[in-house]
């Protein structure tokens, strides 16, 4: 039992940084309906800013954070109005295109700026591990899934309870009801594209201590994105969900099967998914809208 505990412990831990960026996913593609694959170049970002925040100009962790999220929020609004926003009326398949293309331009940026060297960020928190109830933890991994699960639930608070999360909620059910009823539909999309990427932003910061900074780090995003469809990409309370329950299965495969058949377990299961519950385990149908 305590083995049990101690795999879905730290299968919350990674799922928590899945969320972080499968939230992002989520309230992208329902605002505008456009399936950003460049969220893992945001979340990439992130490390790096912060990185270079922290090390190289000595700015305290806290601030290191918050500017790095920032930034990497100010440059996803960037994207929005300068490439995404001439292209609403594209088709689907070329938004999507685009996206790809974004996040290949910023890879190779970063290649260019610092090369593929390995970079690694200094845990904040000590990594010794100490039992709590049987279960080995380390201050780092607690403090981890506590600021992801404050994050996360910071921006739900925000969406439901804001009238600008209550415009981007109306965006997504009806973009021309939302208009006549006041809301700017740019100005959410604007606003949607800027959260995302700093939710991006901070799981790159987060996850950056658990392993190496490359440009290519951000692959790790399409976990986030399998999360999102397995709970429900409709449902971000389902997609949050589907997130950290992908962590506990990777776990459950890495200790019982082979830690290489991870990405495929994960893989294997989306399309499972996809199959025999398209809505995700927690999701819904989506309704025919105008």
């Amino acid at each position: 039992m305590d083995l049990i505990s101690q795999i879905i412990a730290s299968g919350v831990t990674v799922g928590s940084l899945y969320a972080l960026v499968g939230l992002g996913f989520v309230i992208i593609y329902r605002a505008t309906r456009v399936l950003n694959f460049s969220q893992g170049e945001m979340l990439m970002l992130g490390a790096i800013l912060a990185l270079y925040f922290h090390i190289d100009l000595h700015l305290p962790y806290a601030v290191a954070f918050v500017s790095s999220c920032i930034a990497v929020g100010l440059f996803g609004a960037l994207i929005d109005r300068v490439a995404l926003r001439p292209l609403q009326r594209a088709p689907v398949i070329t938004l999507i295109l685009a996206t790809v293309a974004i996040g290949q331009m910023i890879r190779s940026a970063v290649r260019i700026v610092r090369g593929s060297e390995v970079s690694h960020f200094p845990p904040l928190l000590p990594t010794t591990p100490f039992s709590v109830g049987g279960i080995s933890v380390t201050p780092l991994a607690l403090a981890t899934v506590a600021l992801s699960i404050i994050l996360v639930g910071a921006f739900v608070a925000f969406i439901r309870y804001t009238r600008l999360g209550k415009g981007i909620e109306a965006t997504a059910q009806n973009r021309d009801a939302a208009t006549l009823c006041g809301v700017s539909v740019n100005q959410t999309f604007l606003l949607t594209w800027a959260m995302a990427s700093a939710l991006a932003a901070a799981g790159g910061i987060l996850i950056a201590p658990l392993i190496v900074i490359t440009p290519d780090m951000g692959l790790i995003a399409i976990k986030g994105f399998i999360g999102a469809i397995l709970g429900g990409f409709l449902s971000i309370p389902g997609a949050i969900a589907g997130c950290f329950l992908l962590g506990v299965i990777e776990n459950f495969a890495g200790y019982y099967i082979s830690g290489s058949m991870k990405d495929v377990i994960s893989f294997a299961l989306l399309l499972l998914v996809l199959v025999l519950c398209p809505q995700g385990l927690f999701g819904r149908q989506e309704a025919r809208r105008a």
